[in-house]
């Protein structure tokens, strides 16, 4: 059964005329491990958005989408802090963090749209 993630991204596959397999090279990834979560088995990768935006030219409203439908779907988020991170820029995912579990509804929906301001 596909998620509402899977769906939107097999919507797009079969607008840009592209199998599994072929959306898999331009991704770098296997067919089977893109059918994987397009059905919910796999979690959506943090990599795969900017992946397919890159490789398929798709605009804000295809990216929001998908974004939203990811986030349907997940139960948790890894990120990664690696070197190239300032420490200000540590401080603040650690912050979010702690923040997240704790945030009602409002708070939720001030924060989004002070990210989308960002954008």
């Amino acid at each position: 059964m596909l998620t509402d993630f899977g769906k939107a991204l097999r919507k797009l596959r079969i607008d840009h005329s592209l199998t599994l397999g072929g959306l898999g090279e331009l991704l770098g990834v296997s067919a089977a491990y893109l059918s994987a979560v397009e059905t919910g088995r796999k979690p959506v990768p943090s990599t795969l958005l900017p992946k397919l935006q890159g490789q398929l030219r798709l605009g804000e409203v295809d990216i929001r989408g998908l974004e939203i439908a990811a986030a349907k779907q997940m139960n948790e988020v890894v990120m990664g802090l690696g070197n190239h991170r300032t420490d200000r820029a540590k401080e603040l995912a650690v912050a979010f963090a702690r923040r997240f579990e704790t945030m009602d509804a409002q708070e939720v929906e001030k924060m989004l749209a002070q990210l989308d301001k960002l954008k």
